[in-house]
């Protein structure tokens, strides 16, 4: 037997103990484990990341409400400033000033929405829908989908579309500065405990003056 090796052989041997050294304590079970573990966690980092296609996310429902109420808000507010901008909210709100009339209440609760009043804004456009006004009767259909109640929106929306057809809603851009607008009459809005209607939003002395400043301007 030949007892003398070429460089090339004793290398080997070498790098074989070398070797057998480093891997002494090595668990090659408990590596596949750890290996499984991290793929695991890689696929479903991927699949939170990039989902499969076709695939549905758990929160998909979720949005789709979230965005669909927020649609409703951008709609909602882009109506009342065009009713505001429209020509004719000065003489409207006199009329609802004095007597209350239904076309006012409507305007005046878009006064109220757009001065961050929602609620009150509400309450003056069921009055309104009371009267069967159509406009109203869109406004609280948007603005039930907004609060995330969606018997009452489908109510309101079956008024509208049961009802004749009213006007065509007004369009942002149709007449003035709908937000200077709001600014100069808001003083003139005030909050009441009414013994028959509880607490609402209302005209309060200064209004007639602070509409007919802001008509002139």
């Amino acid at each position: 037997m030949n007892n003398h090796l070429d460089p090339l052989d004793h290398a080997l041997q070498q790098r074989r103990r070398d070797m057998d050294t480093a891997f002494a304590h090595y668990d090659p079970a408990a590596a596949t484990r750890r290996l499984a573990a991290r793929i695991v966690q890689e696929e479903l980092l991927a699949a939170l990341i990039r989902p499969a296609a076709g695939a549905t996310p758990r929160n998909a429902g979720f949005a789709d409400a979230h965005a669909a109420q927020n649609a409703a808000a951008t709609d909602l507010e882009h109506a009342c400033q065009a009713i505001i901008a429209h020509p004719t909210t000065g003489p409207r709100l006199g009329d609802f000033v004095h007597k209350r009339a239904p076309a006012g209440a409507l305007v005046f609760g878009c006064l109220l929405y757009l001065t961050g009043r929602p609620a009150p804004a509400a309450f003056w456009w069921r009055y309104a829908a009371g009267a069967d006004n159509v406009e109203a009767m869109r406004l609280l259909t948007l603005h039930h989908r907004v609060e995330g109640e969606p018997q009452d929106a489908h109510h309101w929306a079956g008024r509208v579309n049961a009802a004749a057809p009213g006007p065509a809603p007004a369009h942002p851009g149709d007449g003035g500065d709908p937000h200077a607008y709001v600014a100069r009459v808001e003083p003139g809005i005030e909050e009441v405990d009414d013994p028959d209607l509880g607490e609402i939003c209302r005209p309060n002395e200064r209004f007639p003056c602070l509409l007919e400043a802001a008509g002139r301007t």
